[in-house]
């Protein structure tokens, strides 16, 4: 009873922080979007940017991370933005409903284990994000004090920078995770699949090819293969993990390639393991949101400042945004190492007891000894009138005399 107390003041301990900070930073999220839109189109600035109109080059896509072409769009720069912004609100509803609603998991937080957070794309958001952001400023800082040059963004038009910035999550995560491994898992869930496949009809299996790069997990439910969302990362097979990896160190290289410093290699290609991770985890609004809280929802708190560098209460809210992004971070790396450290006791532990178990052979049948015979009660009794008496006792309380011991 005591050790259950324990655990439940533990968990409450961990999870009311955690909650409190991550419903914070998604607060911010929503508000970062129509904030971005305020500078886009009513700055001075923004606004004549936003009537212009868009050149043939501005989207570039790379479909399988080989086949390079250009998006042709006739539209102006504001109507894209908009359009882009609406994907985004897509995506924040997607993640607020997938798997679990933030409003159940949160609910039940205090409840459950721990990792039953995670249930919800949109609460583990801010964590994911949280920990990759801490974990790119801890490895620029070790690569810059040992002469690796990160490099930075290109000095062009802040607000056509911006625009970039905001086009390139939904782009990039076409060209890098839905294009290779959501064909992959086309290819690689009709084979495995097969059996269930053969069950369904022409316009069902058209409705599962469609699902698959979407939402990979959905579909391998259908399919009748392991889920991540019942084994965990045992769901993802070995082709997937190759996948995951060849594309993120496809979107490191691409960074470098595209104008960054070599530095830049290493915290993109972690970045695209995370943006696969999460894609196979949640489904394609996963990665998308997870890239945008890199580029526009950090160069709009930049772009903002640039554009009121007096405004105290703008520096405020920027400031406890990033030390609350650096807590969570900090705080889901402990988590992180916690989990991973009883995992590996839990291991170590189990593998010790089976070379015990090798090292010390068991008795044969015809070797067993037999099984202890329960001792004979000890009767006491009076010399002098016969009672019986207890055990406890060293004279008659009736006669006075001395007891005899019988077995």
């Amino acid at each position: 009873m005591a050790q259950n107390e324990t655990r439940t003041e533990l968990r409450v301990l961990l999870a009311a922080p955690l909650i409190v900070f991550v419903l914070l930073l998604i607060s911010s999220y929503f508000l970062s979007m129509p904030f971005g839109a305020a500078l886009f189109f009513f700055t001075p600035e923004g606004s004549a940017f936003s009537k212009l109109s868009l050149p043939p080059t501005e989207f570039p896509m790379l479909l399988f991370m080989i086949f390079g072409f250009y998006i042709p769009v006739t539209a102006s720069y504001g109507l894209a933005f908009l359009v882009l912004l609406g994907v985004y609100v897509v995506c924040f509803a997607v993640a607020w409903i997938s798997r679990e609603s933030l409003h159940d998991v949160v609910r039940k937080g205090f409840s459950r284990p721990f990792t039953k957070l995670f249930n919800n794309n949109l609460f583990a958001m801010p964590i994911i994000a949280s920990m990759l952001f801490t974990a790119v400023i801890a490895i620029h800082f070790v690569q810059e004090s040992q002469g690796i040059p990160t490099g930075s963004l290109p000095e062009t038009d802040p607000y056509h920078l911006f625009f970039q910035l905001t086009s390139s999550p939904v782009l990039e995560e076409i060209s890098f995770r839905i294009s290779t491994i959501g064909i992959f898992l086309v290819v690689y869930l009709f084979l495995v699949g097969s059996k269930k496949l053969a069950t369904l009809s022409g316009e069902q299996a058209l409705k599962v090819a469609l699902l698959i790069p979407l939402y990979p997990d959905k579909a391998k439910k259908l399919l009748g293969v392991k889920t991540v969302s019942e084994f965990g990362i045992k769901g993802i097979s070995r082709g997937e993990w190759i996948m995951v990896i060849i594309a993120s160190l496809a979107f490191g290289l691409a960074h470098y390639i595209f104008g960054w410093g070599p530095g830049k290699i290493t915290t993109a290609t972690l970045d695209g393991f995370a943006f696969g991770l999460a894609y196979l985890f949640y489904g394609i609004q996963a990665p998308i949101l997870l890239h945008w809280f890199f580029n526009y929802y950090w160069y709009g708190f930049s772009l903002a400042l640039d554009v009121y560098p007096n405004s105290f209460s703008l520096i405020l809210i920027i400031f406890i945004v990033e030390i609350v992004t650096l807590i969570v971070g900090v705080l889901g790396w402990s988590i992180f190492a916690g989990l991973l450290g009883v995992r590996v006791y839990g291991r170590v532990k189990s593998w010790w007891y089976r070379r015990w178990q090798k090292t010390v052979p068991s008795l044969s049948p015809s070797t067993q000894l037999p099984p202890p015979t329960p001792s004979s009660p000890i009767i006491r009794f009076c010399r002098g009138c016969g009672r019986v008496l207890s055990e406890d006792m060293t004279f008659c309380p009736y006669c006075g005399k001395a007891f005899e011991e019988e077995a």
